[in-house]
């Protein structure tokens, strides 16, 4: 009934802890105990403790529980006490504008003058060898270990990775795969997000899914820490598709929050065509070792009968993915607008599956559950959750000019019952939107990223351009909150790997972001933005 926990604290600050349960399934109440700790006090609750350390640094916590009836169980919490994050919670339209000074070197932190956040640059490309820039690649995964120890950061080529210490920058290492490749962006390496082992990566190699696992031992004698990078394969998943080269969410896509459930396309290179065709479509349930694939065969009858007889599908989506909560499988197609898109067949796919983003049930048998349209198309999106802890799908939509949220499932779920949370013309025409996936434990909020070419001759934006920003998931009609956590210190001039990609950690209170320091930098770092852990309480 209980398990481990990975917790953030902030120096000086009350934080309740839940251990667990109060009653078991049986009805029997449970008692919870804690290790002696200077730092923990009795909560309101039998099941809770108050933690409040006033130090800096990580402590673990052994948790026993007792119905005493069976035999005790215990876990661990394991707690991080990092700096106060301050915030002056600016929800208000003024234009705030980065103060930017001279550029920060790296493990330097400012206090951005307007939104009271603390800002770091985390990173020196000249560390990071055969690559001009160091990079957070996209929005929808965290780069961070759930335990915070370790974060990741992208070269400028896509097929190169660097593994590093949160909190001392120390670069560990060059990630490769076992026969001494390297690892990147193009692997579609993805940190453990269940808890149980916050130092693990997954990743993909052609047709293969495998798990890296960190070890590290401390010597008692020099307190030198040495790391062993453990590779095992989960799956080869050639026999499901035996003309496929390759399994590939096509890089932006996510698992389930617990890390069990995964969603391919298996795919292999027409070299007539000049890019890449799908053969199927490939879920994989890691717990129970379960693989269901979808092939253009099984579309007979449905209104894509019209793929049955393919060797290949027509169309090859923007990505797929799992939704946070495992309801299903997302498959990002583009809206069909017209004949002239997708080779001039555009207009017969229009009112069919291949219309928009929509969410397939995990097996794919969409007799038992039709898949749900989710969007309009494949335009930049990301997760978020209601008040209540239901998902939702949040998109740009350049039909309505709208920022939607969506139910995936259940009651109101789909498309026609979208909310719209926010209008783009009140952030200005000229920005562009990237979306995060915030953990569950944030609900409510979508968090979501601008990039504005402030110096086009047609800009047309001033207090949304380039902003880091919180907005409340409620229609328009109930005035939402919309809080600007910070600039992001970038200047965006048409290059896409200057459009500031930013990512939040499991935790929900740090974001990583990529950026040139107003193109005071000839390249790109990575430079971490520190949230209050509760301002979704405070707000």
């Amino acid at each position: 009934v209980i398990s481990n926990q990975t917790l953030e604290a902030m120096e000086s600050t009350d934080m309740i802890i839940t251990l667990g349960p109060e009653i078991d399934a049986d009805g029997d109440s449970i008692q919870y105990s804690t290790t002696d700790s200077m730092n923990t006090a009795l909560g309101s609750q039998s099941n809770q403790v108050m933690y409040n350390r006033a130090t800096l640094g990580v402590e673990t916590l052994q948790v026993t529980a007792s119905d005493n009836k069976n035999d005790d169980v215990t876990a661990t919490i394991n707690i991080t006490t990092s700096p106060s994050s301050p915030s002056n919670y600016v929800t208000s339209k003024d234009i705030i504008s980065p103060i930017y000074g001279d550029v920060p070197v790296k493990g330097e932190s400012r206090i951005d003058p307007s939104t009271g956040v603390r800002v770091t640059r985390m990173t020196d490309v000249t560390e990071l060898d055969g690559t001009d820039d160091a990079l957070i690649v996209y929005s929808r995964y965290t780069p961070e270990s759930t335990d915070g120890k370790f974060f990741l950061v992208f070269g400028t080529n896509s097929a190169t990775c660097w593994l590093i210490e949160r909190a001392t920058g120390d670069v560990i290492v060059k990630l490769t795969v076992e026969s001494g490749g390297t690892l990147g962006e193009l692997s579609e390496i993805r940190w453990d997000l269940s808890g149980n082992d916050p130092h693990r990566l997954y990743y993909r190699d052609g047709m293969k899914f495998s798990h890296l696992d960190i070890a590290s031992t401390t010597d008692p004698d020099t307190d030198e820490i040495s790391y062993e990078f453990n590779h095992t394969l989960i799956k080869d998943f050639t026999s499901f598709s035996p003309n496929s080269t390759l399994i590939y969410n096509d890089v932006e896509g996510d698992s389930s929050n617990d890390s069990d459930h995964w969603a391919w396309m298996a795919a292999h290179y027409d070299h007539d065509s000049g890019q890449f065709l799908v053969d199927a479509y490939v879920h994989y349930q890691i717990s129970t070792n379960k693989t269901h694939v979808m092939v253009p065969a099984d579309l007979a009858g449905s209104n894509l009968d019209a793929e049955k007889d393919k060797a290949t599908f027509t169309h090859r989506p923007n990505m797929v993915e799992v939704s946070p909560l495992g309801n299903g499988i997302v498959i990002h197609h583009g809206r069909k607008w017209d004949d002239t898109e997708y080779g001039g067949d555009g207009a017969d796919w229009m009112s069919t599956w291949y219309d928009g983003a929509y969410l397939w049930p995990l097996d794919f048998d969409y007799t038992t559950q039709a898949p749900v349209r989710i969007s309009i198309g494949a335009s930049h999106a990301g997760w978020s959750y209601d008040t209540t802890g239901r998902e939702m799908f949040v998109s740009q939509n350049n039909r309505t000019d709208k920022l939607d949220a969506i139910y995936v499932e259940g009651a109101a779920s789909g498309y026609d019952n979208r909310i719209e949370i926010a209008d783009h013309g009140d952030f200005g025409w000229s920005n562009g939107f990237h979306y995060g996936k915030l953990p569950l434990s944030k609900k409510g909020w979508a968090f979501v990223n601008t990039y504005s070419h402030t110096g086009h001759s047609d800009h047309a934006s001033d207090w949304g351009a380039d902003q880091l920003i919180m907005i409340q998931v409620k229609p328009e009609s109930e005035t939402p909150k919309v809080w600007r956590i910070a600039p992001s210190y970038n200047m965006f001039a048409g290059e896409y790997r200057d459009e500031a990609i930013a990512a939040i950690n499991a935790q929900g209170n740090r974001i990583y972001i990529t950026s040139n320091w107003g193109g005071a930098l000839s390249n790109r770092e990575v430079f971490l933005f520190e949230l209050p852990t509760n301002w979704d309480s405070v707000l």
